[in-house]
Order: structure tokens, then C-alpha cells, then sequence
């Protein structure tokens, strides 16, 4: 692994001639606890509550939601949390495990907590206020001044990704928006990717892919992405992203220092 970077990093800028970049939004953008732990407790405490469950009662079962959800009881991330993984089975089958075993009706459970979900975006929209988001400017700004078209494709809405993006100061820079809600097919298949490259007539080799889960880095090598780039501030899953990644970083603001991005001369 350690020698296929150093020999990337060690090529010149027209051997690879990047001209787009992807990034995926949560946990890539940003640290994904430091935004969602709150919201996602938020969101469960109230699904309880809705659906008539004593909180003092249920209160270990609302924490084992939250694990299952991706976040521990100190609010950091859990590789294996469903909001980290795109594979329908194994959601389904954690899901109704854990239905079973604390005795909750899964359909209206699932049901009250996606509405919730979706009633958040205003405590999201808060909780973004709060946060200082000028390393994340910088890099668009270097990435734009150095002719890149730059795309997000996320996992979560539109609504609710216009929101961060306006709220980060990034709507402005970002040339390219795929959500739950387009037409495209969802991640890992590389649509999305693919109609961004035609949109802008990029050869893949031409696109860097961004992201934090397995899932954007399948993505990437489904599309045949030119360079791929794992961090990690959402699933924090290192031993999953070397198999995938060209390279893995803490977070995002690696990036600006990367010659492969930014070569040197």
C-alpha cells in the first residue's frame, strides 16, 4: 500500500491530469458524530416517545439504537453502523434483530424514526452554526482556482443536502449534486460518478473519488476513478478502506498537500 503512494506522489502532473474530484458528504466533508450524534439521539428519543415507550424503561434499548445506528454511548463512530453501509440485507437483518430482541414493531418503529429523520433539519441547521467550516472553504477555493470540477455524491436528501452545503459556505464551488432523491442509481453504483465525467466531458482516470465507507470506495473502483482517497472521519474503518483506497487520511484537510491533487512544480 505504502509503496503505491509514494510512487503515485512521485509522478508528474500530466502523467494523471485530474481535472474533477468527488466527494462524498457525510463523514467525508465533515466529522460525521460531530454533527449527526446529537441529531440521531435526538431522533430516537423522540421515535420512543412517540410510540409510547417509557424512557426509563426503554432507555438501554434506546442506546442499542443508537450503536446500531453508527454512534456509541460516548458519540463516536462505529465502523459497522447501518448509516455507514449501502447493503439492503444486512440492514434488514440487523434491524429486525434488534426489533426482536427489545421488542419493538419494526414497520412503525422505522416509520416514526425516518420522520423524525426528516423533522430534524432544523436542529441540524443549529448544530451547523456551531461549527467553524473554514478548512473546507479553503480546500474548495484551492480546488477551483486550480480548474476543478468538484462533485458531492451523498446518500442523504436534497433538502437536506442543500442545507449543509449553504450552511458550509460550499453551495457556490460545488458544479455537480447527486442525492437519494435523483434519478441516478445509488451508491456503489457509478451512475452518479459517470454522469458527472459526462457532464463535463472528464475521462474517469481524469476523477478523484472522496469518502469514508466501503461504499464510496467501491464506487470508485466501479467507475474506474483515477485516484481514490479514503478518510477517516465517519466509519473510521481503516482495515476496510486499504483494501480500496490510494491513499487514507485522517480528514479532509490532508488533501490541500497532496501532490497528486496539487503537484509541486
Amino acid at each position: 500500500m505504502l509503496p503505491k503512494f509514494r510512487k503515485i506522489q512521485n509522478m508528474t502532473q500530466n502523467e494523471y491530469n485530474l481535472k474533477g474530484i468527488v466527494f462524498d458528504k457525510d463523514g467525508t466533508l465533515f466529522d460525521y458524530a460531530h454533527v449527526w450524534a446529537e441529531v440521531l439521539s435526538e431522533a430516537i428519543t423522540t421515535a420512543f416517545a412517540e410510540m409510547g415507550k417509557d424512557k426509563r424503561k426503554h432507555q438501554r434499548a434506546q442506546q442499542a439504537m443508537l450503536r446500531l445506528m453508527g454512534i456509541d454511548d460516548e458519540g463516536n463512530t462505529l465502523a459497522k453502523g447501518l448509516v455507514f453501509t449501502h447493503k439492503k440485507r444486512v440492514i434488514i437483518k440487523r434491524y429486525l434483530l434488534y426489533c426482536l430482541r427489545y421488542r419493538i414493531k419494526p414497520i412503525k418503529a422505522f416509520r416514526v424514526y425516518l420522520q423524525n429523520i426528516k423533522n430534524s433539519e432544523a436542529l441540524v441547521g443549529e448544530r451547523l452554526k456551531d461549527l467553524d467550516f473554514s478548512m473546507q472553504q479553503r480546500l474548495f477555493e484551492k480546488l477551483k482556482e486550480n480548474g476543478y470540477r468538484i462533485a458531492i455524491i451523498t446518500s442523504d436528501t436534497e433538502s437536506s443536502s442543500k442545507t449543509f452545503l449553504s450552511q458550509m459556505g460550499l453551495d457556490h464551488m460545488v458544479d455537480f449534486l447527486s442525492t437519494r432523491d435523483s434519478k441516478y442509481h445509488k451508491k456503489p453504483h457509478p451512475q452518479a460518478f459517470e454522469a458527472f465525467c459526462s457532464r463535463f466531458s472528464l475521462d474517469s482516470e481524469e476523477v478523484a473519488m472522496v469518502g469514508d465507507t466501503e461504499t464510496d470506495m467501491r464506487m470508485a473502483k466501479k467507475a474506474k476513478a483515477g485516484y481514490t482517497i479514503a478518510v477517516l472521519s465517519g466509519s473510521n474503518d481503516k482495515r476496510v478502506l486499504k483494501r480500496y483506497a490510494d491513499v487514507i487520511y485522517s480528514d479532509i484537510s490532508s488533501l490541500s498537500e497532496d501532490t497528486r491533487l496539487f503537484p509541486v512544480g
